[in-house]
């Protein structure tokens, strides 16, 4: 092969070197840029007791330097307050990773896949309550305005199926209205703006509001993959994870699968309650078929079964 120089004179063997050297750059910086994973990492949780918006940011970024570096490229973050725009996002395959309340999925549904749990307090399951200003007792807030953190639909069917098990009736509480995210509730609360709210337990509660009922636990936010992360690359970013230092709201991770979600799912549907049902015993004796009876067979004349001979 004939190696030519800019001035289409045939190359010595020092120009054939460096263009050689030359190529092997350019090969070696295209090989890494096509190996480097750049995407946006996405935080909706607005369950997640976070203190404020700038909390949620600092959170959802140092996630994604850590993600962008187990993938061998950049991640940016990206934090959403409307499950629309969350939605929108994962759709259109802006966002690739995301840390994603379990309420919202169980609900939402979706093409994804879970890679860990976010932890909080060493546990990625946390209790709930009800609580409320000046009240002590659940029937006192019958007709009552509640809150619930948004999780981007059915807000009445988490808090009536999922944390009150179907135990209250449909009608009990005046209105179930959605809040941004738990601060916003509680916020909403200590100003007097609503008459109780249901938010994940551990949290500082207002002045003058107290719990009224300890709810049971429900699986906090997951980290999960959308679109064309591959298996490899979900399993670089659960490792990476694993050692994950966050903050107070999300300490870390753990691993989890798709029960995590669908745990959640199923109490979205409270069973139906029935009655108890009496079934009698079909167990019986022949002494107790018998007992305080008397049989007796009659005597019947033999030539009752007989004929008479025909004589004709």
């Amino acid at each position: 092969m004939k190696w030519f120089n800019r001035q289409g004179h045939q190359a010595h063997q020092g120009e054939r070197n460096l263009f050689l050297v030359i190529l092997v750059i350019l090969a070696v910086q295209f090989s890494s840029s096509a190996r480097a994973e750049n995407v946006t990492v996405g935080l909706f949780a607005p369950t997640a007791p976070f203190p404020s918006t700038s909390a949620r940011v600092d959170l959802a970024t140092k996630l994604a330097e850590v993600i962008g570096k187990a993938l061998g490229g950049t991640a940016s973050a990206k934090v959403f307050a409307r499950a629309s725009d969350f939605a929108s996002a994962v759709k259109k395959g802006d966002v690739q990773v995301a840390l994603v309340d379990a309420a919202y999925l169980a609900s939402a549904g979706g093409g994804y896949t879970v890679i860990a749990a976010a932890t909080r307090g060493g546990a990625s399951e946390h209790r709930w309550q009800l609580i409320a200003r000046g009240v002590e007792k659940l029937a006192d807030l019958k007709g009552k305005r509640v809150l619930v953190p948004a999780i981007g639909a059915r807000e009445t069917d988490f808090v009536l199926d999922v944390l009150l098990g179907g135990e209250v009736a449909k009608d009990f509480f005046g209105k179930i209205e959605p809040a941004p995210e738990t601060a916003s509730a509680l916020a909403a609360l200590g100003l007097g703006k609503a008459d109780a709210a249901v938010v994940p337990a551990g949290v500082e509660l207002p002045a003058s509001v107290v719990t009224v009922l300890a709810l049971p636990a429900v699986q906090g936010p997951v980290l999960v993959a959308y679109g064309s992360v591959t298996a490899a690359q979900r399993s670089a970013i659960a490792s990476a994870v694993a050692s994950f230092q966050g903050d107070a709201t999300v300490a870390g991770f753990k691993p989890a699968a798709a029960d995590a979600v669908q745990q959640v799912a199923r109490r979205f549907s409270v069973p139906a309650k029935r009655g108890p049902l009496a079934v009698p015993a079909v167990r019986l004796l022949v002494g107790d078929l018998v007992e305080g009876r008397t049989f007796s067979i009659e005597r019947t004349p033999a030539t009752s079964f007989a004929v008479a001979p025909d004589r004709r």
